[in-house]
């Protein structure tokens, strides 16, 4: 297929507003599904930009960017995880982060859903409700999805938070 061209989005010499920008909206990063709950989890960037159309000669093989981007001064940034309905894309609740996301979510089957934020906490929320449950700072920003995995009996959770991996289990 082609691209599909919003209307009113293309660059301008004075500047276009776009919402989301480049990286706004819900970006690379893995959402998650749950069964128990029939929701889907998604980390969000609210984020909008202004895009200007600028001259370049293009040169094969070389980068082309003919423009340019940034972020609209003023205008408050923040991350999210919403839980939606699928069926429909209701949101049913959101959970507001400090700064917009970097890294996806995980869902378990004991009703959590845990996430990593670009300020270094990692999070669980309540997989129904969007309740914070827990979090920890660790000082990194997130760029990886969580994971689970079971070691000796005992439920894990790990993810890589700057230049570490934090790993994180119950005490029996």
């Amino acid at each position: 297929g082609r691209p599909i061209r919003l209307p009113n989005t293309f660059p301008t010499v004075e500047g276009t507003k776009v919402y989301p920008s480049v990286p706004g909206g819900t970006n690379w990063f893995s959402p998650t599904y749950s069964p128990q709950t029939d929701l889907f989890y998604v980390a969000t960037r609210e984020q909008g930009g202004i895009f200007y159309m600028g001259e370049a000669d293009y040169k094969p093989g070389r980068r082309f960017d003919a423009g340019g981007f940034r972020s609209i001064p003023g205008e408050e940034r923040y991350g999210a995880v919403r839980a939606l309905k699928p069926a429909t894309g209701e949101m049913v609740w959101e959970f507001r982060l400090f700064t917009p996301p970097w890294a996806g979510l995980l869902s378990t089957a004991g009703g959590l859903v845990f996430g990593g934020a670009a300020e270094g906490d990692v999070f669980a929320l309540d997989a129904a409700t969007g309740q914070s449950l827990w979090r920890f700072q660790t000082g990194g920003e997130a760029h990886a999805n969580p994971i689970s995995y079971l070691s000796e009996g005992k439920q894990h959770v790990a993810v890589a938070m700057g230049n570490s991996i934090f790993d994180f289990a119950l005490e029996e």
